[in-house]
């Protein structure tokens, strides 16, 4: 028989020792032959199967104040304004319209319209989801993925001039006009020479100044408007290059009483290549005058709508806030009262006067930093007046100006090209490209830029490459 695995052989009849219960372990009544097995293998114990515990979900607070009112495009919001975007808050730096804080937005002192004030929260936050117990991971051998070559960030391209962007340098007509041709001409170089035979390629447009006197019998220094007209313009288009007429100026003033005049007016100089017409307001012009200039645009929009008209006036520089002088107030008036759109502001940024904080921003040598308060005037007029950035133009001149410690540098050309691109103004121009050219500090004048350091034509090639042209 087998007991407990082994086999054994009964040494005695055992008959009378079943009640004793007496097994084959008594090695006197059995002999062990050897082990052996049932066939049935031993019951497995099965480990008890462990849950491992659920962490709860986690509920994250959240990030940031509450948002704002939602930025709408068609509300118009003074400085101090606070509203959301995209989950954004946003403060306005001044008066805006229509300027996407997503897109229209910087640090303090960045000449953007808004301020980012930081992440906002108006809606259910998001909680951790439950943590799933870990399971047995199949045995088949992981694979090594195959490795993703690092790529570059994308870079943020610079910004460009808008389509509607203008850099035009002036041109006064009567500096080295050759009055046997009549053919614009300039010495920038060292020697006369026409025009157009010296500037670069990459210059395409330029601003001609000055026509004075009544529109319709206007004339240029004392040249007849059919003279220059026809003596200037075909060669103008034939190279391609654009241009605006620039009435007024600080020697004397445009008037213009009739539409039919302006229209001569403009016929005489018109063509595939006129940007706009420009009425500079320095002759004491009265409120009349400019009373009938507007008139006259508004007529002239409907007429030449691919044109613009802008207006040229004095500005100082200051972070005070209204920086125009009487003429450019009464300008703004104007434009207000009689409902004129479309039209432009083109500042004058230069001569300043005494280097004080009430005419300009004061650099670190206590002197007027010319770059900062021309910026600080377009501010001011899109602040004060509410002109779009898009509507202003900003017109230095270059190297040194009236008052002799002011100098518009090759820096300042950079600080206010930056600035011009980042706000989409309208455009920059600089009085003026006959100046262009070196010679010592000291009293302004009309043929040298009292500068020293930029080179010929220096101030144009630095505007053309900081605005990307």
């Amino acid at each position: 028989m087998s007991f407990n695995g082994a086999n054994y052989t009964a040494l005695v009849t055992q008959t009378d020792y079943l009640g004793a219960g007496w097994n084959p372990s008594v090695g006197s009544l059995w002999s062990l032959v050897g082990v052996c097995s049932s066939g049935e293998l031993p019951p497995t114990t099965t480990p008890p199967i462990t849950t491992p515990p659920v962490t709860p979900p986690t509920t994250i607070p959240p990030v940031g104040a509450s948002c704002n009112t939602s930025w709408s495009a068609s509300t118009a919001y003074n400085g101090g304004a606070k509203v959301s975007y995209s989950g954004i808050n946003y403060q306005a730096n001044w008066w805006t319209q229509g300027d996407n804080p997503a897109t229209r937005s910087g640090v303090a002192g960045s000449g953007l319209p808004w301020a980012v004030l930081g992440s906002c929260n108006g809606g259910t936050p998001p909680t951790t989801p439950p943590t799933t117990p870990p399971t047995t991971p199949p045995t088949t051998p992981p694979t090594t993925p195959p490795t993703t070559p690092p790529t570059t960030p994308p870079t943020t391209p610079p910004p460009t001039a808008t389509p509607g962007f203008v850099f035009s340098p002036y041109k006064d007509v009567t500096i080295n006009l050759n009055w046997n041709t009549n053919v614009l001409t300039t010495a920038v170089t060292g020697k006369a020479q026409p025009l157009l035979n010296v500037i670069p390629n990459k210059l395409g447009a330029l601003t001609l100044a000055f026509a004075t006197g009544e529109c319709g019998a206007e004339s240029w220094g004392g040249l007849s408007g059919d003279t220059l007209a026809q003596a200037n313009i075909p060669a103008l288009v034939a190279a391609g290059k654009k241009y605006i007429i620039s009435t007024g100026g600080a020697a004397g003033a445009f008037t213009c009483a009739t539409d039919s005049g302006f229209t001569q007016f403009i016929n005489r100089y018109n063509s595939a290549t006129l940007i706009g017409i420009d009425f500079d307001i320095e002759a004491g012009q009265s409120n009349d005058v400019i009373n009938n200039l507007i008139s006259r645009v508004k007529a002239a929009q409907v007429k030449f709508p691919s044109l613009r008209f802008s207006f040229t006036i004095a500005t100082l520089g200051s972070n005070s806030g209204q920086d125009l002088g009487s003429a450019g107030i009464t300008v703004m008036n104007a434009i207000k009262a009689a409902g004129l759109s479309n039209y432009y502001i083109n500042l004058m940024v230069m001569d300043y006067g005494s280097s004080l904080t009430s005419n300009c921003v004061l650099g670190s040598n206590g002197k007027c930093d010319m770059g900062q308060s021309a910026i600080s005037a377009a501010i001011n007029l899109h602040n004060n007046w509410g002109v779009p950035f898009k509507q202003i133009e900003l017109t230095p001149m270059i190297g040194g100006n009236d008052t002799t410690d002011e100098v518009f540098s090759i820096a300042n050309v950079t600080a206010v090209s930056q600035f011009a691109l980042q706000n989409q103004l309208a455009g920059v121009h600089f009085w003026s490209i006959d100046r262009d050219v070196d010679c010592a500090p000291g009293y302004a004048s009309p043929v040298c830029n009292s500068y020293g350091q930029a080179g010929t034509l220096g101030f144009t090639n630095a505007f053309i490459s900081n605005l990307g042209m």
